[in-house]
């Protein structure tokens, strides 16, 4: 009975403390791993819909950056799919500038039922960092996507993409490490009181 006790307030706390370590940065991609050239897909990201080229140089921050219309007149829409716990709050930040070769670009960002759109996105506008936030009902597969209106094969370019699980409230609810712990020191103590008690017996 007490080693079915403690090996399920283990696995109990083991759990819990899972969830805590959702908290902090879940994903981060600068795309400085990704293959550069045209009409390219970033590594572990999905394009459909059209192109989009990952370049480097003067048209990034450093290293390598994606510019959100490819090379095929036809801009892509840029996605990838994260597994997301429900009640915890999830910040995608981002880095974002205009195109730097003449026009407009429009932006439309998603992540999970949260959107953001940035409209007439001037050429030649600096690198700007941006935010959006989203907190899941529900745990479950949630998409992330960038899609660049328009087909003129010059683009608003994307860095530096991470996305960050906030810590709740601790005046709410009480953290479910703390929980867990103090769990164990119950069974503990539960298991030492049986064993004196079995031995005075």
């Amino acid at each position: 009975m007490k080693q079915s006790l403690l090996k399920y307030l283990v696995a109990a706390s083991l759990m819990a403390c899972s969830a805590v370590s959702q908290a902090g940065v879940i994903f981060s991609d600068d795309f400085d791993a990704s293959a550069g050239g045209l009409n390219v897909v970033p590594t572990g990201w999905t394009v459909t819909d059209g192109t989009v080229d990952v370049v480097g140089g003067g048209f990034c921050l450093a290293g390598q950056c994606v510019d959100l219309d490819g090379s095929t007149r036809d801009a892509g829409v840029l996605s990838r799919t994260f597994t997301l716990m429900g009640g915890v709050e999830y910040v995608l930040s981002f880095d974002l500038s205009g195109n730097q070769r003449g026009g407009t670009d429009d932006v439309l960002v998603t992540f999970g039922s949260a959107t953001r759109l940035f409209d007439d996105l001037a050429s030649g506008s600096p690198y700007t960092g941006y935010s959006l936030s989203f907190t899941p009902g529900s745990d479950g597969e949630y998409t992330l996507s960038f899609a660049n209106a328009g087909g003129d094969n010059i683009g608003a370019v994307l860095e530096n993409v991470v996305i960050t699980a906030l810590d709740g409230d601790p005046g709410e609810v009480p953290e479910p490490a703390s929980v867990a712990l103090a769990g164990l020191g119950l069974a503990a103590l539960y298991l030492t009181r049986r064993r004196r008690a079995t031995l005075n017996s």
